[in-house]
């Protein structure tokens, strides 16, 4: 589409809470249909998955006063049962929703800049990526739950300085301490802006989410499926949240406008290639193209 490319989604300069909440309406209404269809597929294979597991993997049932005898036998096969299941459910988790949280990052920042938004392009620069989407969950994961358990205030500050981890890793192409250590800086003297803005995109998630259960409960069995491609409309809203205060703060950090987008130091260095496929600017030593996911040859 000839005007799909809108030069005036830029963020040239840092936006107020009321600003960060407008704009990502505003960058989510204009590709609704992509969140939707993305985020909906991704519910529905992970609902097959689960109910597939759920009848494949039946639980079995323990009979009323059980003898120690039946209890003893029983156990066993419960908790194989249930821990495959479990298994399953990470599978899908693990495999499907990065993929979509980093599609739908994808998608925003590309609306953001100004250039066209394909969902096929994004879903494959993600994938290119889920290596590095898993190395940072696990290690801002594992960093931000040791701050929980020491204290609930270290966990809440910890989660706060890694919050735009992810946008920077994907955006800005740096690997995964760089990303840590970028977000911490673009959050810098912020921290109370921060919190308050993922704390009512939080309200405005849960909200959504408890709307949805209640549309779906009367669905009965059918209910399950229902809540699942309904959550695709209000679970592009967090991802997109990111960005646009990612883009808010990069204008805060850069006079010259998030639409500048600074390359990792590496790629400087290292020297520079051009994509195939789109021209992009790459490190020579890139496998796959940051702007549009394209296998970059040898």
């Amino acid at each position: 589409m000839l005007n799909d490319v809108q030069p005036d989604q830029r963020i040239g300069r840092e936006l107020s809470l009321g600003e960060v909440i407008s704009k990502t309406f505003e960058v989510y209404q204009r590709d609704f249909t992509k969140y939707f269809v993305l985020f909906a597929i991704v519910e529905v294979i992970s609902g097959i998955i689960d109910a597939a597991a759920r009848q494949y993997f039946v639980l079995p049932t323990l009979p009323p006063n059980p003898t120690p005898d039946q209890a003893f036998t029983w156990f066993p096969g419960f908790l194989g049962a249930l821990v495959s299941m479990l298994a399953v459910d990470l599978l899908v988790v693990v495999l499907f929703f990065p993929v979509a949280q980093g599609t739908a990052i994808r998608l925003a920042s590309e609306r953001i800049e100004g250039r066209q938004t394909d969902l096929g392009t994004s879903v494959r620069f993600a994938v290119s990526r889920l290596v590095w989407i898993w190395a940072l969950a696990i290690l801002v994961g594992i960093i931000v739950a040791l701050g929980f358990v020491a204290l609930v205030v270290p966990g809440v500050i910890l989660a706060i300085m890694f919050c735009l981890a992810f946008p920077v890793l994907l955006i800005e192409n740096r690997g995964v301490l760089e990303s840590m250590g970028r977000s911490r800086e673009l959050v810098g003297h912020r921290w109370g802006k921060t919190f308050v803005t993922f704390l009512v995109f939080g309200i405005i998630v849960l909200v959504g989410a408890t709307i949805v259960s209640a549309i779906s409960a009367p669905f009965g069995a059918a209910g399950p499926v229902v809540n699942g491609i309904l959550s695709a409309s209000y679970q592009p809203i967090l991802p997109i949240a990111l960005v646009t205060y990612y883009y808010s703060n990069l204008a805060r950090l850069s006079p010259a406008g998030a639409g500048q987008t600074p390359m990792a130091p590496t790629m400087a260095q290292a020297g520079t290639k051009f994509c195939p496929s789109c021209g992009a600017r790459l490190a020579s030593s890139s496998t796959f193209c940051p702007n549009c996911g394209a296998k970059q040859p040898v």
